[in-house]
């Protein structure tokens, strides 16, 4: 097995020197997922004909989750699979590619080529979930990201006719309430601070949400949006008649300053929409 290892690492090592092009080449993913930035490393595999999952992948084995050197998974933050979570850094993903569900193998050993000097001790997390077989098919290996949202997201690996999604959560909220917490502590914070804070919190039902954008409308008053972010949260709070009030100063302070830049109010149509509905 050693002797192996040794043949596949130079050779591949040598390719690398020579810059020549390879039967499955390199990819690397990037993707900001709510406040965590994730990237995948990996080499790309395509079937060239042959049957996957008989021919490359058998059932039971440990695959390497791609060709050439180890698979990487980077992320920034700490995530949460289903069966567990996996710290900030850099670990080798490979795989048990069964006929019914996959498990995905989390390991902190990223020099290892492969799967060839693989340790178990060194397992972080594994995870199992049923694949899905279907008539579409993916030529070449293909480990990616689906549906992002804010705090999840699907890590996806799908290759010949199957594939599977292992789900992600990211500590999104965590991390942006400690941001905001360390802008707002600031003293010099500008009104800036206070608007953004202010948005975030609307978009998240944040009870400080109204402090906030009171504090931004009371440093820039002649800005129409801080106004208009206030009107929207207080109708959100059912505070019609002071949602009013916030609107109306929005289009006076938009129309002040259309006419100072001799440009047409842009949001006008927005704001006007928003008093209607207040009135």
């Amino acid at each position: 097995m050693k002797t192996i290892y040794l043949i596949a690492a130079l050779s591949a090592a040598a390719l690398t020197a020579q810059d020549l092009p390879q039967l499955s080449p390199k990819a690397v993913v990037e993707q900001r997922i709510g406040l965590t930035d994730t990237k995948l490393t990996y080499w790309r595999p395509s079937a060239r004909g042959r049957d996957v999952y008989n021919e490359v992948v058998q059932s039971g084995q440990h695959w390497r989750l791609g060709a050439n050197n180890s698979t990487l998974l980077t992320t920034s933050t700490e995530i949460l699979f289903k069966s567990g979570s996996v710290p900030a850094g850099t670990y080798s993903l490979s795989l048990f590619a069964n006929d019914g569900e996959w498990t995905l193998v989390i390991n902190r050993d990223i020099e290892g080529w492969g799967v060839y000097a693989y340790d178990e001790k060194k397992d972080v997390l594994r995870i199992t979930t049923p694949i899905e077989v279907g008539q579409m098919r993916t030529e070449s290996l293909l480990i990616y990201w689906d549906n992002l949202q804010k705090s999840s997201a699907d890590l996806v690996v799908s290759w010949g006719d199957r594939s599977a999604r292992f789900p992600v959560s990211f500590p999104t909220e965590r991390i942006a309430k400690e941001n905001l917490d360390k802008a707002l502590a600031d003293p010099k914070a500008e009104w800036t601070v206070y608007r953004n804070a202010a948005r975030y919190g609307y978009e998240n039902m944040m009870p400080e949400s109204e402090e906030w954008a009171r504090k931004a409308a009371s440093m820039k008053g002649d800005n129409w949006y801080v106004h208009y972010l206030l009107a929207q949260i207080l109708e959100s709070k059912g505070k019609k008649a002071d949602a009013l009030k916030s609107a109306q100063r929005a289009l006076e302070a938009g129309l002040v300053d259309a006419k100072k830049t001799s440009k047409p109010f842009g949001s006008e149509a927005e704001v006007q929409a928003l008093i209607q509905r207040l009135k």
